[in-house]
């Protein structure tokens, strides 16, 4: 009998802050343990309903800062979100390796131009495990 491994799927929502927070827009978080050999973790950010990021100043894009929540360190990954054909809706999605535990993991998403010039969070929530307390998450992560 072939006890094929499947993979492992959860979604949480993104919640806007800042200067987001009194627009319509909303957000989710994917993550997923997928069944390649060896198994890797897909992280997707999906932000819905975003306007253009030059509403929000001097930017052209959107990216997604993935971290391990209660840590100092730099993030994990950045993910640039794409826009949908249109763009009304930003997505991105990346890779990462693991071995043993993973750790719970949080995601800020932010407006952008370029390398040197980095707006204010705007959407930003759960991706993967419990947190430990309901302290809002701008206020336990170094963005």
């Amino acid at each position: 009998m072939d006890n094929k491994q499947h993979s492992f799927t959860t979604t949480n929502p993104l919640t806007p802050v800042g200067p987001a927070k009194q627009l319509f827009v909303a957000g989710a978080s994917v993550f997923e343990i997928t069944d390649f050999t060896p198994p890797l973790q897909r992280v997707t950010i999906l932000a819905i309903n975003l306007p253009d990021p030059g509403v929000f100043g001097p930017f052209d894009m959107y990216v997604a800062l993935l971290s391990v929540a209660g840590e100092e360190n730099a993030p994990l990954a950045e993910i640039v979100l794409e826009p949908t054909i249109d763009r009304l809706n930003w997505v991105g999605t990346v890779f990462l390796e693991f071995g043993g535990t993973i750790p719970p993991l949080v995601v800020a998403v932010r407006p952008q131009m370029g390398d040197n010039r980095i707006g204010p969070v705007i959407m930003e929530g759960s991706v993967f495990g419990t947190l430990p307390d309901e302290t809002p998450l701008a206020a336990r992560i170094n963005y």
